[in-house]
């Protein structure tokens, strides 16, 4: 945890210590004061605490205000940060056994948003109780002992034992894993309809994910049960506490004891209602951890915002992170690239060198291993034999090389979210640049359209020149394209090609295509086939 998340939570507490103070502070004071008024004393007698009262009730109602708001924007930040490492985590997996779809998903909003259970619902509250709980021990106890020993044990019994009794009673750790295989089955559904109904298997399939779903709802009903019951009997600790200061303690201190008990006693009262869920929050958080602790540190490979200027002035972005600037050049050495499903190397010893600057066009015949070529440039795939030459050490391949690939998504968001991808430091101005290079510019006033599941409301053409935008607005050392012209007529893929190639200034270019007219705006072609690799100057195709 980062000083500065740290020091943010501990000023959240605080507010929380605040708040319940000036809670018991409002009731310990109306109480003192309505006794008080049973003997008719005068009205100045009592102008000191009528003052209290309006001061504990402002300042509590402030004070639960700020708390809440500091403690959100904290947790929020934590869910931020952490949410962005893990999806930077499952972007670096690419080996040959790689998480499901559900299951990522999963981890990437069930399992990350349980961490906001756990600061919320458990770190923060049981802070607070522990600080309000020892001050207000210590208080009674300067009135009357036996209170405060009452009120400790009142305390220990609600913040304590109630929890821990939760924590053995609610252990349904199996309840993260049964959402994710529950989250899996739907994703398949959803996905994979029109094959399942093709091959007959959609009822097996729904039969599936109802048995996963009938699981799920099984364990959660058994972890709202327990916490529930925990909940109802740490409910009544509270009063019970406060009925034993009232008997025990004589005199007029006994109802203002007794009332500061009871409101001292609901601090407590969410611990074990929380503390039922903490097996399953647990195990979320396990594999969150397992997840982000396996996640490289990121690197900014692009333009660097706090250090280089942007085509409209300077950029504004992190000012962490170690920033890969200059001409990169990679060379494959005896690359062999298999695939699971087949015994055929998708590439076969391949050697390639790309100089720092390099224009490579790539051509083929479909399924000859062109876009393997580029997932293995940019380290996207396991090498079977060979390595891949060039990255600085420290420094991931494929944040290195990267541009568009064959498995592109475009996400139901607007054409700004889409281009940008949560790098806020990139203004409109270097949106719309992109948007020119990759000859989209109708969307230049319309950044804020949606486009739809996976660009469903643009044309085949627009969707891939969104890629290619998306590519341009901070292309890294190595600018991998694979057809980037997709679906345009020749004489606009043409132009568009040729003006991302400007764009792309000084990086090496790598793009696949099947347009043997572009062939001349390359320093060399490299034609593959049965995934074996011949290179030949661009002149001599052309």
């Amino acid at each position: 945890m980062s000083p500065s998340v740290a020091a943010r939570l501990l000023f959240a507490g605080l507010l929380g210590v605040l708040t319940e103070a000036a809670g018991i502070g409002l009731v310990g004071t109306a109480a003192w004061m309505i006794v008080r008024a049973a003997d008719r004393p005068p009205l100045a007698a009592l102008a000191v605490a009528i003052a209290a009262v309006r001061a504990f009730a402002l300042v509590k109602g402030l004070a639960r205000y700020s708390e809440r708001l500091a403690s959100h924007d904290v947790v929020l930040r934590v869910l931020a940060g952490l949410r962005a490492r893990a999806f930077a985590a499952l972007a670096a997996r690419r080996g040959p056994a790689p998480d499901s779809h559900g299951d990522a998903l999963s981890r990437v909003v069930s399992d990350v948003d349980a961490v906001q259970d756990l600061l919320l619902r458990a770190v923060l509250p049981a802070g607070v109780a522990a600080l309000v709980g020892l001050a207000a021990v210590a208080g009674a106890g300067a009135v009357s002992p036996a209170a405060g020993l009452v009120l400790a044990a009142g305390l220990l019994l609600g913040g304590v034992a109630l929890p821990l009794a939760g924590n053995a009673l609610g252990r349904t750790a199996g309840a993260s894993l049964a959402r994710a295989r529950y989250t899996e089955a739907a994703v398949d559904l959803v996905h994979g309809a029109a094959e399942l109904t093709a091959f007959g298997a959609m009822p097996a399939a729904l039969a599936e994910a109802g048995e996963r779903g009938r699981r799920l709802a099984r364990l959660e009903a058994r972890a709202a049960a327990v916490g529930g019951l925990v909940a109802g009997v740490a409910a009544l600790v509270p009063a019970g506490t406060a009925l034993a200061v009232a008997v025990l303690v004589r005199g007029p201190a006994a109802p203002v004891l007794a009332l500061v008990a009871l409101t001292v006693g609901e601090v407590v009262v969410p611990l074990a209602a929380a503390a039922a869920r903490q097996g399953e929050v647990r195990a979320a958080v396990r594999r969150v951890r397992a997840l982000t602790d396996a996640a490289p540190a990121v690197v900014f490979v692009g333009r660097a915002p706090a250090l280089l200027e942007g085509p409209h002035g300077p950029l504004e972005g992190p000012p962490e992170g170690r920033v890969l600037r200059g001409p990169v050049s990679v060379r494959l050495c005896g690359v062999t690239v298999r695939y699971e499903h087949g015994t055929r190397a998708a590439l076969d010893g391949v050697d390639l060198d790309l100089p720092a600057g390099r224009r490579v066009a790539v051509v083929g015949s479909s399924g000859a291993g062109k876009s393997t070529l580029l997932d293995a440039i940019a380290g996207r795939l396991p090498l079977a034999g060979g390595r891949l030459e060039g990255p600085p050490d420290g420094v991931e391949p494929w944040r290195v090389a990267g541009g568009v690939f064959a498995d592109a998504h475009v996400f139901h968001a607007t054409v700004r979210e889409n281009l940008a991808l949560g790098r806020d430091w990139f203004g409109d101005d270097d949106l719309r640049a992109a948007l020119e290079a990759a000859g989209l510019g109708e969307y230049t006033g319309r950044l804020d359209e949606i486009v739809g599941e996976d660009g469903g409301r643009l044309s085949g053409g627009q969707r891939q020149r969104l890629l290619l935008a998306r590519a341009l607005v901070d292309a890294p050392p190595v600018l991998l394209l694979d057809e980037p012209t997709e679906g345009l007529d020749p004489a606009a893929a043409g132009a568009v090609l040729a003006t991302a190639l400007r764009a792309a200034g000084g990086r090496t270019v790598v793009v696949v295509t099947h347009r043997h007219a572009d062939l001349a705006l390359f320093d060399e072609v490299v034609t593959v086939e049965g995934g074996r690799l011949a290179v030949s100057p661009a002149a001599a195709d052309g």
